[in-house]
């Protein structure tokens, strides 16, 4: 399309489209000016990345319960022509709202929730199915019915702030503007992700079009033969558009302009360069995994030999000297747009010092702060995780001292651990983390605890095994939050195409029954090392999909990468029994008294949301029970409790936790209720029914 043509489709599309929000018209005038094909399928796009973000909210709001949306709400069953209100008595009010309702055209075996927000006012939610956990699907149109009007919900800010009017209630109004802000900026760039999407599609299926190639995975094959740098763990990690499965503020990029946001972010197969900047070493930290390595800047010189030739270069120009300071692995944008307002002073002063004259290509990846160098020379050692000071999600993205200094303790805690579990090591694998560095605030120049935080904060990374090192060229590594992705190719999930190679390779005629075997082998892999480590060592990884890596061979599940340690818990007194000891930073929280935080990050972040997200997937793709599925994964736990309970010392242990999983009723991480939380609020909870306590009673 000429720019001439695909500009005047804007202009067409814009006197058509509703009202738009600030950070949709920032994106539209930077596409309009940059690349105006884009523009006009951003501008088509709009609604349904609306429409994405209005579902998790609903769905996070009704799950947590917030400002009694689901208790308070009744069930509307629509059957054909005949609507069912289950409510005390059809008086005035709901006589007026069914009747408001029968006007509209409402889905048929759909069952809406209906909020009453005022004598006037209701929200009609649909809700498609409630799995385990509470886990609400929204699917479709939000309503709001004023009298006798009813309309549909344009934006996740709108319904919002319908709800922030409710009277009566008391809030902490600020929280919810700046939600509002979140919801806004990630509506506007799920919108142009899903544009983008279109296009890369329809990239993909002609190049693959080429080599008689139907699915993503043989794709990511036959580029592994070919191209030597070719990394499928990229490759899979850009192909989540959506980002987070539950989080209302999946693809909020605070801070961000639209150029940045499209340069660098995964979904439109993002690209930095890792610059790197000397920190003078009287205000630096760092820890290496290698105690014996005195030279802090050593395994960042093997890895890059021509960056301490540049660095020695402009170090003596400037009268400096290169031995004086520690290199750390910086963002591009970063060091453009954050570094200069953080650290003024210690640049002028010369405490910190950018390398101008080297850089490191690099491809994003899902977590958008952890990148991994392109090289078509070899594969790299290392990915790098790297400050980036933007809230994405809940959480502005820089790293915590803690995080840095504890990479390689965490890492030779694990080493120690896995040299005992040499069995547990074939299926269940760690990914080191080799190396830390951060600036340390000290002196005056530290100021207040809060810039003294955002100091230390901001000029920090950690080098991390590259995990396409450690598998085969047979075999592809899928992070667990891309498995349930849109193939490019074939517009199926990933997961879809993984489980058709599965039946194929194991001649499974029934597409069902393979998904369910296929899940099986997968939770046994996943399940078998996740609790080992917590019943044995207390260690409590956070294994949710981000974290976790299959690695498949010929569509088979053989062995897990587990990876990202800053967020575990170590429940200390069992750690001592093994006889391991680990001096983690001071300030971490990573060792606990408390055997229920172990717990909870277990439960949360492998049963919630990594087993819950891929039995929610099996279900709606393949039509599989959602109890069978759960009891599968009782099953499978037995098994594991089973065999660490011949171990009598592990006993007491296994009871312990079992009593835990097990509970009738469980913590769910509430994500919009902490958005809605005033400042510095620790981690908010819902309770909510646990699908395995059933397993568990009819034990005996």
């Amino acid at each position: 399309m000429s720019i001439s043509l695909a500009q005047h489709l804007v202009k067409d599309l814009q006197f058509k489209a509703p009202e738009m929000y600030k950070d949709e018209k920032k994106i539209l005038k930077f596409l309009s000016s940059e690349d105006p094909d884009l523009a006009a399928a951003f501008m088509l796009s709009v609604a349904k990345g609306r429409q994405g973000i209005i579902s998790r909210l609903a769905g996070s709001m009704l799950r947590e319960d917030i400002l009694g949306l689901s208790s308070k709400s009744h069930d509307l069953y629509v059957v054909g022509s005949i609507h069912a209100l289950n409510v005390p008595s059809l008086d005035e009010y709901w006589q007026r709202v069914i009747k408001v309702l029968s006007s509209y055209r409402l889905e048929d075996g759909k069952v809406y929730k209906v909020y009453p927000l005022s004598e006037k006012e209701c929200l009609v939610i649909p809700v498609s199915r409630t799995y385990a956990f509470n886990r609400v699907e929204v699917n479709g149109s939000v309503l709001h019915i004023t009298g006798e009007e009813i309309r549909r919900i344009q934006h996740a800010a709108e319904l919002l702030g319908l709800l922030n009017r409710k009277s009566g209630i008391a809030i902490d109004k600020s929280s919810w503007r700046k939600l509002e802000e979140e919801l806004q900026n990630g509506s506007a760039n799920l919108a142009l992700s899903y544009a983008f999407w279109d296009r890369k599609k329809k990239q993909f299926k002609k190049r693959a079009g080429v080599h008689g190639i139907a699915n993503s995975i043989d794709w990511a094959l036959l580029q592994k033969r070919e191209n030597r740098h070719f990394d499928s763990s990229l490759f899979f990690e850009q192909l989540c558009i959506e980002g987070h499965n539950l989080h209302p503020g999946t693809k909020t990029k605070i801070g961000m302009e639209p150029e940045d946001v499209y340069r660098y972010a995964p979904e439109f197969e993002g690209k930095t360069e890792i610059r790197f900047v000397g920190i003078r070493k009287d205000y630096a930290e760092w820890g290496v995994i290698e105690e014996k390595e005195e030279d802090a800047n050593a395994i960042l010189f093997r890895e890059y030999s021509d960056l301490p030739i540049s660095a020695k270069k402009e170090f003596a120009e400037q009268e400096l000297n290169l031995s004086d300071y520690v290199f750390v692995p910086v963002h591009s944008w970063q060091l453009d747009k954050a570094i200069p307002d953080i650290y003024p002073e210690e640049m002028n002063e010369r405490i910190i010092v950018p390398v101008k004259s080297f850089a490191v290509p690099c491809g994003s990846t899902s977590s958008f702060r952890t990148v991994v160098p392109l090289s078509r020379e070899e594969t790299p050692n290392y990915v790098i995780k790297v400050a980036v000071n933007s809230q994405m999600t809940s959480t502005v993205r820089s790293i915590s001292a803690n995080t840095t200094n504890n990479a390689s303790i965490f890492t030779r805690l694990i080493r120690k651990v896995m040299e005992r579990e040499q069995n547990l090591l074939k299926t269940f694998v760690p990914v080191y983390e080799c190396a830390g560095f951060n600036f340390k605030a000290r002196g005056t120049k530290g100021g207040t605890d809060e810039k003294r935080t955002l100091k230390s904060r901001n000029l920090s990374a950690v080098l991390r095994e590259n995990a396409e090192r450690i598998i085969g060229v047979d075999e592809i590594a899928i992070v667990g939050s891309s498995l349930f992705s849109e193939s490019p190719i074939s517009e199926k999930s990933v997961l879809k195409e993984l489980i058709e190679k599965y039946a194929e390779e194991r001649k499974e005629p029934l597409l069902r029954r393979a998904a369910f075997q296929f899940f099986s082998e997968y939770m046994k892999i996943a399940l078998t090392g996740y609790l080992t480590l917590m019943v044995k060592y207390g260690i409590g990884l956070e294994g949710h999909l981000q974290n976790s890596v299959m690695v498949f061979k010929e569509g088979h599940p053989v062995r897990m990468l587990f990876r990202d340690w800053g967020g575990a818990r170590i429940y200390q007194s069992r750690l001592q029994e093994q006889e391991i000891e680990a001096a983690f930073y001071p300030g971490s929280v990573t060792m606990t008294e408390d055997v229920q935080e172990m717990h909870n990050k277990v439960f949360y972040t492998v049963f919630q949301n990594h087993c819950g997200e891929f039995i929610l997937q099996l279900c709606k793709q393949f039509g599989l029970e959602e109890g069978k599925l759960w009891e599968e994964v009782h099953l499978i736990c037995e098994n594991v409790f089973a065999k660490l309970e011949h171990h009598p010392q592990y006993k007491n242990n296994v009871f312990i936790d079992k009593e835990a999983l097990y509970k009738e009723k469980v913590n769910h991480k509430a994500l919009t209720k902490m958005r809605l939380a005033p400042e510095g609020k620790d981690y908010a909870y819902s309770i909510v029914p646990n699908p395995l306590h059933k397993f568990y009673r009819n034990e005996g």
